[in-house]
């Protein structure tokens, strides 16, 4: 008896792959809001029922694209600054903060930008919002370890508070600053008030 052949995976997977890619230049171009389904199947050379097949919907197709680009920033972010202190044999603060993003940096904003964009569709997209939270979930480790990091490698006369890291860095966001022009703090009044926001004395609990 002959068998016929199963679907072809890796073909199919190709596929997805293309589709992806154009997504994510599509919302380059266009922004999140801006995706147009029928501009991706085109640039993808496939047709739109085909990426219905594999993403369900509009939305199933920007819950799998922005959850990538979503991990690729935030594992990007948290692995640059384990490299970098790492790299440190002793850490100060003013160190510390040295590797910080600043409000100035361009390729920052834009950055935070995305990120504001994806948390708001985040709010609309049940199975977006999943996904980011499973992707902050797996990250969370990799931070605490960075904290852990500049603890045992501290100088001696500073102080280093990890509520700072938590409470502040990843929860902020740069780009709000860009919307003040010349009202934002600058990268001079940013580094000092996290060196000062790291060196908080924890309060009694």
């Amino acid at each position: 008896m002959v068998t016929s052949p199963g679907p072809d995976v890796t073909s199919a997977e190709n596929l997805a792959d293309r589709i992806r890619t154009s997504a994510i230049e599509d919302i380059r171009l266009y922004g999140i809001l801006g995706l147009r389904v029928t501009r991706v199947a085109k640039r993808a050379n496939c047709s739109v029922t085909q990426i219905y097949r594999h993403f369900d919907d509009r939305d199933g197709l920007l819950a799998d694209v922005l959850a990538r680009i979503f991990r690729d920033i935030s594992t990007r972010n948290i692995e640059s600054s384990i490299t970098a202190l790492s790299a440190m044999t002793s850490i100060t603060i003013p160190n510390l903060v040295s590797i910080l993003p600043m409000p100035s940096n361009i390729t920052t904003r834009e950055e935070a930008l995305l990120r504001s964009q994806i948390l708001a569709m985040a709010t609309v997209n049940r199975t977006l919002r999943d996904a980011l939270s499973d992707i902050a979930k797996s990250i969370w480790p990799r931070w605490v370890e960075a904290c852990e990091l500049v603890e045992s490698r501290l100088a001696p006369s500073e102080s280093f508070d990890r509520r700072v890291v938590f409470v502040v860095l990843l929860n902020s966001n740069l780009f709000y600053n860009s919307l003040l022009d010349e009202h934002g703090i600058t990268d001079d009044e940013y580094r000092a008030f996290m060196i000062d926001a790291f060196r908080m004395k924890p309060s009694a609990s």
